[in-house]
């Protein structure tokens, strides 16, 4: 993916130090983002600058409900736990919690016979501390007496060390009896592929300590993005000065909202970036999106040719679910779905109503479409920016509680004096906001798409072939009546020639058909021989074909 930003005119104002005029009075510069040069600017109005913090609430709050719907994600961040940063580049911490499973990568082929211990071979090392119990599941233990015989339950072991590529070493709780010893600790044989789940630690009876636990958090960053509108209208000032409540005009309403647009995008599709500017000389940070952070890809419903679209069957929405909010990682049994249109549509049509939540859910100013199951619930919401990009079969599964927006720059607003600068006669109200979103607890989110149209099978052509019924043509002299010859080929366009030196005879083929006619003409003279070449494709057959010469 390539992200490009659009330089230009209309791209920003920057300010510059005021300079003085030979004549008396000062030029407030800024540097023109056409040729580098200074321009006369915009002083901030003396005094409406909006820096009381209850008006700046207000600010943030009719902010919101300007078109909440068209822009959830830009939405559920105005209501996402906040953090104040006094940097354009925010350092957050993720930590996951330890697996439970794995799987045994090679198998023990044969019951332990000798030895205290055996190295089990496990496709994740890093899962396992000393005394960890483990449970083998389908292999079943023994009963700890005289028969030991092999009972319902399944092998437990437990991990006694580790050995040298890292695999633990294990000794088994209800394992077969080691006769020498006259315990019950020897491992069977356990076939690769077995699931094995961490349970607790088990310590000896004099154990003053444990294996620490040493889960460590690992630093990740996100940039703060400067996000500017500008409106040009002269009532702007005195609506907000003089009214509690905002009016906003149509095209104050629709500016902001051209705004929060364009975060939306960036919050949701935004590529990491610093980068210098190439005409105003400074840097420019962009933010990284929450679509790339998410820790699940789904491939959801199953493609119905009759209908031409992906269904989502009442026991595929119970697997999606399960899939959503199972695992130790997996959050909050609450989410939302921002979902392209198609996605929604397949979501909403096929579902059975008893997965349906009646009555509309009312959040952040937003009404979202419930599903739920035994798992958990979904709270659905049509993602307009998701069609805007070529997206309306993917959806983007969010768990409010791990989104987190950084602030270096809250919601602030401006006032330029465009009038006494001398540029025109008007104010311009700048609204500007510096933040980044960013996720924790990966794979408490995910990225669902339904599954796409089967590509048709490639079909490989079958090699032409052609072959004439006969391969030998013999006239008498006298002979001047035509023969037909049958030709069998797999391909309609095929082709029949002959030397151009074989002047005494014709051929031909009738149009459409599978024959071709061969014509000589009386010979006076000695033996006459030539070549009837049938060409299909690749393919080729020869028919030698002669007349005898005059007696």
């Amino acid at each position: 993916m390539i992200v490009a930003t659009l330089t230009g005119a209309a791209s920003g104002v920057f300010m510059a130090d005021a300079t003085a005029l030979v004549d008396g009075g000062v030029n407030a510069g800024t540097v023109d983002p056409g040729d580098g040069t200074e321009r006369g600017i915009a002083s901030v109005t003396t005094g409406q600058e909006a820096v009381d913090e209850l008006y700046m609430t207000e600010v943030d709050e009719r902010i919101t409900k300007i078109r909440p719907m068209n822009t959830p994600v830009s939405q559920i961040s105005m209501y996402a736990r906040k953090r104040k940063t006094d940097s354009m580049e925010v350092k957050y911490y993720s930590i996951g919690t330890r697996p439970l499973k794995t799987t045994v990568s090679a198998a023990q082929a044969a019951a332990q016979s000798t030895g205290n211990t055996i190295k089990l071979a496990v496709t994740d090392q890093s899962m396992f501390d000393v005394d960890d119990t483990i449970r083998v599941v389908g292999v079943k233990g023994y009963d700890q007496d005289s028969s030991n015989a092999a009972n319902e339950k399944d092998l437990v072991v437990a991990v006694a060390g580790f050995a040298d590529d890292g695999n633990p070493n294990v000794y088994a709780v209800n394992g077969l009896k080691n006769a020498t010893a006259g315990t019950y600790n020897f491992i069977p044989a356990i076939p690769k592929g077995t699931t094995l789940i961490r349970m607790g630690k088990a310590c000896a009876e004099l154990d003053i300590q444990a294996a620490s636990y040493v889960n460590i958090p690992t630093p990740e960053t996100n940039y703060c993005q400067n996000f500017m509108m500008q409106v040009e209208q002269s009532t702007f000032d005195k609506i907000a000065k003089k009214e509690v409540n905002w009016n906003f005009s149509d095209l104050e309403e629709d500016s902001i909202f051209d705004m929060r647009l364009g975060q939306e995008g960036s919050y949701l599709f935004g590529v990491k970036g610093k980068q210098r500017h190439p005409v105003k000389k400074n840097n420019v940070w962009f933010t990284d999106g929450i679509w790339w952070m998410a820790g699940k890809d789904l491939t959801v419903g199953t493609w119905d040719a009759d209908k031409g679209c992906a269904v989502i069957t009442d026991d595929e929405f119970v697997d999606i679910t399960k899939e959503l909010f199972t695992g130790i990682d997996s959050g909050d049994k609450v989410k939302v779905m921002i979902a392209g249109s198609d996605a929604l549509a397949a979501f909403s049509k096929t579902i059975s109503e008893k997965f349906m939540l009646k009555e509309p859910q009312k959040f952040w100013e937003m009404e979202f479409t419930g599903f739920k199951s035994e798992f958990g619930t979904i709270n659905a919401i049509h993602g307009e920016i998701l069609d805007m990009n070529g997206m309306s079969d993917c959806a983007f599964i969010l768990d409010p509680s791990f989104l987190t927006k950084a602030v270096h720059i809250s919601y602030g607003r401006n006032v330029l004096d465009l009038k006494t600068a001398g540029i025109r006669n008007s104010e311009a109200v700048v609204l500007q906001e510096v933040c980044c979103l960013y996720l924790r607890s990966a794979k408490a989110h995910a990225r669902l798409k339904l599954t796409p149209e089967p590509e048709a099978p490639v079909v490989v052509p079958e090699p032409a072939a052609i072959e004439a019924e006969d391969d030998t043509l013999t006239f008498l002299a006298t002979d001047t009546d035509p023969v037909y010859v049958v030709v069998d080929s797999n391909v309609d366009e095929w082709t029949v020639a002959k030397a151009a030196a074989d002047e005494w005879y014709t051929v031909s083929r009738p149009a459409g058909s599978n024959v071709i006619v061969v014509t000589p003409t009386a010979n006076s003279g000695e033996l006459r021989t030539g070549t009837i070449t049938l060409t299909a494709g690749e393919a080729t057959d020869t028919i030698a074909v002669s007349q005898a010469a005059q007696e």
